[in-house]
């Protein structure tokens, strides 16, 4: 359909696409639902809300909204529309359906559609869809650590994350892929408990090897450093921002973070010293309040406690500064004529907001949701500092074949495996503030 062409009411244009603003649309024969879309869209509106379910594509919807985030998955939708609208329809839209979501001609989300809701009352009778990405099922299902033969025992490793991360995800369908060209270390032999999600497992590898994870516009599961790319143009006030809530808070901080770690290898019960801490000091704060957390790793190395006390220290500092912001537009650079690219989570973006004393600041979007509704379009994000999305160091619970073969109350000597500087991460700040104290 050319950007002249117009949706006449009532009737199903020749990409397939039919508009809810009519009542009686006729629609085309159900198709299967197939995962393939077109990349020609009717609408000629850059900011509209389009849901391609098999060969049906939806648009004109009452009310949307579109999450997406780098601290959380799968991306999430839910859309609205009166059944008047959608009445000879309902039939293309059954949840379990693969779907794709559009912002005018820019795809948001591939996923499936979760659930239909259909409600009645005196005043409306209408319909929800909601749904999430493709990586749905590696949230909601368990790593087949009885069936899958790659998997079977418990016991995991791999030459990297990505490698890690893409045995468990392709059960489930998922394709996963590396943001940048760091594919991280090896991953040393671990063990799994029964029941994980592969989720679950991959974020906790992710950790320890310092990776982002989140699910991109495709479906596919990303791994990604720390704000890599950056928004043209950002924030503004005056200028696209409409509402702000800055928020400064000291709280959550501290003058002190201790960690403490068991002085004693727990793979194998001896050692000669007693528990150990690790100690990162934050000099802004102007009293003295301490934080004292104990760490789960399970053989006695400093550099893995100091690493969680920083990324404490980091984080904490990170998250006492944010900003909510409700902006008049779904996309950066040129938003007047719909050219710009769509607010993107795990991009900078500058802000410039006086009025709430941020000034020169470039944070990190962690979360946007594009909403559509009675009031208009608006875009609600939350950014904050960089450091605020440090991802918090993991020790993985390495595997010991040694005590693993033998009597569990016997003791042995630690394999080479659990060396404490085969387990340093990448992930490590820098020097340590603090030396080691007994």
């Amino acid at each position: 359909m050319s950007g002249a062409d117009t949706l006449t009411p009532g009737t199903v244009n020749d990409d397939g696409v039919l508009d809810f603003g009519t009542i009686n649309i006729t629609a085309p024969r159900y198709v299967p639902p197939t995962p393939a879309v077109s990349s020609s869209l009717a609408s000629t509106d850059p900011n509209e809300v389009i849901v391609q379910l098999g060969a049906n594509r939806f648009q004109g919807w009452k009310t949307a909204s579109i999450t997406l985030s780098c601290e959380t998955l799968p991306n999430s939708f839910s859309v609205t529309a009166s059944v008047e609208f959608i009445r000879n329809n309902l039939a293309a839209t059954r949840s379990g359906q693969p779907c794709t979501i559009f912002i005018g001609k820019d795809t948001v989300i591939t996923g499936w559609l979760d659930r239909r809701t259909i409600s009645t009352n005196p005043t409306n009778h209408g319909v929800t869809l909601t749904g999430r990405g493709l990586t749905r099922n590696l949230v909601d299902c368990s790593a087949d650590l009885v069936n899958d033969p790659g998997l079977k025992g418990g016991m995991m490793n791999a030459t990297n994350t990505l490698d890690l991360a893409t045995r468990l995800s392709k059960a489930y369908g998922v394709t996963v892929r590396s943001a940048v060209a760091d594919l991280g270390i090896p991953i040393l032999p671990f063990q799994v408990a029964l029941g994980e999600t592969p989720y679950q497992i991959i974020e906790s590898v992710a950790r320890y090897a310092g990776y982002l994870v989140y699910e991109d516009n495709n479906g596919k599961l990303v791994l990604d450093r720390i704000g890599t790319n950056a928004m043209a143009s950002g924030f503004t006030q005056p200028g696209n921002i409409e509402s702000l809530i800055a928020t400064q808070s000291e709280d959550g901080r501290y003058s002190d973070y201790v960690v403490v770690y068991q002085g004693i290898n727990t793979l194998t019960e001896i050692s000669p010293l007693a528990n150990q801490r690790a100690i990162a000091t934050d000099p802004t704060m102007p009293e003295h309040r301490v934080l004292i957390q104990v760490s789960r790793q399970l053989v006695p190395a400093y550099d893995v406690g100091l690493a969680m006390a920083n990324w404490e220290f980091a984080r904490r500092l990170g998250r006492s500064q944010a900003a909510r912001i409700t902006c008049d537009s779904w996309r950066d650079g040129d938003r007047d004529a719909g050219t710009g690219k769509l607010w993107t989570p795990n991009w900078l973006a500058p802000i410039e907001a006086p009025d709430n004393d941020i000034t020169g600041a470039k944070w990190i979007i962690g979360t946007v949701t594009f909403r559509k509704d009675l009031s208009g379009t608006h875009a609600d994000l939350v950014l904050m500092p960089p450091a605020a999305f440090t991802p918090q160091p993991n020790p993985l619970n390495l595997w010991n074949a040694e005590v693993a073969g033998v009597n569990p109350s016997a003791q042995s000597p630690a394999p080479a495996s659990t060396n404490p500087a085969q387990q340093s991460a990448p992930w490590l700040p820098g020097p340590a503030t603090t030396g080691p104290n007994s």
